[in-house]
């Protein structure tokens, strides 16, 4: 089957009017043989990990923490490493995606990775209407600095004195408001970053990285004084089932549209915990957990071969059932039996306590 190269993934600047998502269309059976053998994401690293590479039935579950807490794993922050004529700019827009080659922008499998607003970059270098970047909030092994990749200078912005106040968006999506008695504004998508203005009772003042200004519901926000301190993860389950229906999306990071490892990334940075982007890194982080003794918030990795390469990743959900960004179902609940009948155990890790 042909892939679907025509698939324009482009994202709008915030001074434009969003389009509304649109549907998801099935794949066909040799699509998802496709899809389960190219691997969760590129990049894909064989572990040598000291879990056995199947599944073979129910775990003995431990009881989950009421209010688990997050934990934040210095030891996978980007390596500072200045690059001479590298400039520090922030992402101008509600989405942007991010491509391997500015070439292959309509190629629906060359999607790296994907920006919202707010998110940090480091642009590297400038070709006509594209600049170069590392993302710097995604670490990953292909840059000591973050993920690399290509992405339209037209939705990155000059970066600007951080505020005192951020709000972190804590909803799968919001809206920004121009004013209280205005309409909804344009979406704004977990975890986006913004300085806070002033808080004014149900509102949250934000500043938008063009210099507008513009207004959160309190309640679909956090404020912190420290981007990178985690916080109370109490929440998170909740906010994971609000993904459930999400389209799955090869490169996925945004709310609206997921990839296996975008979505479990998004999740925890929204509460401050620093993963790696990719499941290959991601299988490298955290707390090792063998599989008798998985709990309600670890990251199951998987194989499509015995002791493989990670193709694909879920996070467990507690009584033998786990959430998955399932290349034809998008987010859903489903028993883990089903998921092993396609995939082997490479192993758990564990980043709520």
């Amino acid at each position: 089957m042909t892939r679907p190269d025509a698939i324009d993934a482009r994202s709008e600047p915030v001074h434009r009017p969003l389009p509304k998502a649109g549907g998801f269309a099935r794949c066909a059976s040799a699509l998802i043989a496709l899809v389960l053998l190219a691997g969760c994401r590129e990049g894909a690293r064989t572990l040598e990990l000291s879990a056995t590479a199947e599944w073979s039935g129910p775990s003995p579950e431990r009881p989950a923490t009421a209010t688990p807490t997050a934990t934040v794993l210095a030891s996978i922050a980007p390596t500072p490493s200045p690059t001479t004529g590298a400039t520090e700019a922030v992402v101008n827009a509600t989405k942007a995606d991010v491509w391997d080659d500015p070439e292959n922008e309509k190629s629906y499998w060359n999607l790296q990775t994907q920006l919202i607003l707010g998110e940090k970059v480091l642009i590297l270098e400038r070709r006509g209407e594209w600049s170069r970047i590392v993302a710097v909030e995604q670490p990953s092994h292909k840059d000591p600095r973050g993920y690399p990749g290509w992405v339209r200078t037209e939705f990155l912005a000059e970066s600007r004195p951080e505020a005192g106040q951020f709000a972190v968006v804590m909803k799968a999506r919001t809206h920004l408001w121009a004013d209280a008695a205005a309409s909804p504004g344009m979406l704004i998508y977990l975890d986006s970053r913004l300085p806070v203005a002033a808080v004014e009772g149900q509102w949250v003042r934000v500043r938008l990285p063009d210099g507008m200004e513009g207004l959160l519901p309190a309640e679909d926000v956090r404020l912190t004084d420290d981007l990178s301190q985690a916080v109370p993860a109490d929440g998170i389950f909740a906010l994971a089932e609000s993904l459930i229906g999400a389209p799955y999306k090869w490169g996925g990071t945004v709310s609206d549209a997921l990839d296996c490892s975008g979505m479990p990334y998004r999740l925890f940075h929204a509460y401050g915990i620093l993963m790696s982007r990719d499941a290959d890194d991601q299988a490298l982080e955290g707390e090792f957990v063998d599989r008798y003794s998985v709990r309600k918030g670890d990251l199951v990795f998987a194989a499509t071969t015995s002791g493989g390469e990670i193709t694909h990743e879920v996070i467990y959900w507690g009584n033998d059932m786990v959430l998955d960004a399932d290349i034809v179902r998008g987010v859903i609940i489903r028993p883990m039996s089903e998921f092993f009948a396609d995939y082997f155990w490479i192993t758990a890790r564990r980043f709520l306590q």
